[in-house]
């Protein structure tokens, strides 16, 4: 399938998910790709924070399947009429329909990929998909104009459209020694690395989230945006409401989809956002 014409034919579709610009402004942001590194070790499986992930879908799975199967070439662990599981590195992707009354949830996830790959990420990615454009203040000379430098984040990222909306993003975080030789292929698809929950009160929901997760605070928080977690998995709070415009004809607000979420922690933990449909759990 022809991805560059199947967006194309789903311009209409696309335009209510431009949610991209929530993600790129709230990280707000450089660094040059580092050259060619001997082969590390892979790595580790302790080192995937997130798990699990399980998102609903307005399109249909088989589009989802084609899409991380046919053409990103990832496992295919479960399909089933009401479920599509898909191995994106150490993390189990769960896709599940969305009802007539859902309307069309759209999500944004994040997957963290050797910290030297960045650019041939890019370019084996754009021989697939259209890459989402990047606003000028957000980008890096030494990079192609599609790519974002987050330059307190120490980290340059790639985004994407999935058949749903979802906005998916390659990241390769500078600060995590994992590079590896050779060219950019799905075995580098490391593990999700973000998901995003959008909420009315940011800075509660960020500091129940630590306490339930057992992490910390990291780089950039405040009370329209924080992340909580570190290099390995972040959880990603955004303020309900947030219209947002990015490179994009029309205005739109995050809004709120059941979002199902295991992490990796010390101690057991299950735990639903008060209002929200968001499940938390923490498997050691």
């Amino acid at each position: 399938m022809d991805w560059h014409t199947h967006q194309s034919d789903r311009r209409g579709f696309l335009k209510w998910s431009v949610s991209a610009g929530a993600f790129f402004a709230a990280h707000s942001c450089g660094f040059a790709e580092p050259n060619p590194v001997p082969p590390k070790e892979p790595v580790k499986k302790s080192e995937s924070r997130i798990r699990r992930l399980e998102l609903l879908s307005a399109a249909p799975l088989a589009d989802l399947k084609e899409f991380y199967h046919g053409l990103l070439g990832l496992q295919v662990i479960e399909h089933k009429p009401q479920r599509l599981t898909i191995k994106a590195g150490q993390t189990r992707l769960t896709f599940r329909p969305a009802t007539a009354d859902q309307g069309m949830p759209f999500y944004h996830f994040a997957f963290n990929i050797p910290e030297n790959k960045l650019l041939k990420a890019h370019e084996w990615q754009r021989r697939r998909t259209t890459l989402l454009p990047i606003p000028r203040t957000l980008r890096d000379p030494g990079y192609p104009d599609e790519v974002v430098n987050y330059s307190h984040w120490n980290a340059h990222s790639v985004f994407f459209f999935d058949p749903a909306g979802n906005v998916v993003e390659y990241i390769a975080r500078h600060d995590l020694k994992n590079a590896v030789r050779g060219d950019f292929g799905p075995e580098d698809i490391l593990y999700a690395s973000e998901i995003a929950f959008v909420v009315d009160d940011v800075v509660t929901t960020a500091g129940k989230l630590k306490e339930v997760a057992g992490v910390e605070s990291y780089k950039g928080s405040g009370d329209q945006f924080a992340a909580v977690g570190d290099e390995h998995g972040l959880l990603l709070v955004m303020k309900r409401g947030r219209v947002i415009s990015f490179e994009a004809q029309e205005r739109k607000a995050v809004d709120v989809f059941p979002t199902v979420v295991a992490v990796c922690g010390d101690n057991l933990a299950n735990y639903t956002l008060p209002e929200f449909p968001y499940e938390l759990s923490v498997e050691v």
